[in-house]
This record gives C-alpha cells, sequence and structure tokens, in this order.
C-alpha cells in the first residue's frame, strides 16, 4: 500500500511539473487540477489530512477558476469562502507548526490564478512548492519530497525561460 501512495503522489507531481511548462492560464490550471486530485489522495492516505483537505478545497477553487473565469467578473468573490474554508476547516485539523505549511501553500496558489500573468502564477508556484516540501518532509512523504525538489528546479527553470521570452 505504502508503494501505491507514493506512486499516486508520483503522478500528482508529474501533472504539477508539466504544467508549469504550458504557456496558456487554462492549460495550465487543467493540469494542476487532474494533480490536486491525486495530492487528495495521497495525503490522506499517508495520515496529512491538513494537506488533503487543503488540496480539496484548492481543488474545488481551481474547478471554479477554471469554468467560470470568462464568465464573471465577481470570481474574487466566488474564491473568498474557498480561501475562508482553507483557514477554518485546517483550525480544525491542525496539529503543530508543520500544519500552517500546506494552508499558505494552498491559498498563495489558489490566489494566484486570479492573475492573469502566468509568470505570477510560475513564481507563485515557487514559494508553493517550498511550502509543500516542507510539509512533505513532516508527513514522510518520500515521493514529494523528491518532487518538491524536482518541481521547484523545473518551476525555475520555467520562470528563467519564460522571462528570456519577454
Amino acid at each position: 500500500m505504502f508503494i501505491l501512495i507514493q506512486i499516486i503522489g508520483g503522478l500528482g507531481y508529474l501533472l504539477l511539473a508539466l504544467s508549469y511548462y504550458k504557456k496558456d492560464k487554462k492549460n495550465i490550471l487543467l493540469l494542476q487540477i487532474l494533480s490536486y486530485v491525486m495530492f487528495v489522495i495521497h495525503y490522506y492516505l499517508l495520515g496529512g489530512i491538513t494537506g488533503s483537505i487543503c488540496n480539496l478545497l484548492g481543488l474545488v477553487g481551481f474547478l471554479i477558476i477554471y469554468f467560470f473565469e470568462n464568465k464573471t467578473k465577481k470570481l474574487p468573490i466566488l474564491i473568498i469562502p474557498i480561501v475562508l474554508g482553507i483557514i477554518i476547516i485546517s483550525l480544525f485539523t491542525f496539529k503543530d507548526l508543520y500544519s500552517i505549511f500546506p494552508i499558505f501553500a494552498s491559498i498563495s496558489v489558489l490566489i494566484s490564478f486570479l492573475e492573469k500573468d502566468t509568470h505570477v502564477i510560475r513564481l507563485i508556484g515557487v514559494f508553493s512548492a517550498i511550502c509543500w516540501l516542507v510539509y512533505a518532509v513532516y508527513c514522510n512523504s518520500y515521493v514529494a519530497i523528491i518532487f518538491e525538489v524536482l518541481l521547484l528546479l523545473s518551476t525555475f527553470i520555467s520562470v528563467l525561460k519564460n522571462n528570456r521570452k519577454k
């Protein structure tokens, strides 16, 4: 079972890393939605309830952004309940200082997708990856530790690559 849990997490990280190489915000978001499904399952099975809930609510937020972004100018108002939900539910699952990292990561990434500039989304992705790396060490998610380091490198390369094109 432990190996299956690590494979599920690995698939999530593969999708997440690939997302940052997409040029279009909608494609970045779609791959991140799929990766978050894997992360919800991965952290739940590892017993990282705060991480699992943060990913679940982040997933809901991403779905709202994905489906309603061009249909309403009130998108930030639709996201506020998700951010509040992350904060409130995380308070109930809060164990210690390490529980704060998935909260920061989830909220920052969710808010980043309200931005149209994909460069900003990538930069916030770096911050999020650092937060998730700390949480992965805490939860003993070996695949997450490896992939967060790789994701940090991948996202950083993507930021540099896309910076040169501007």
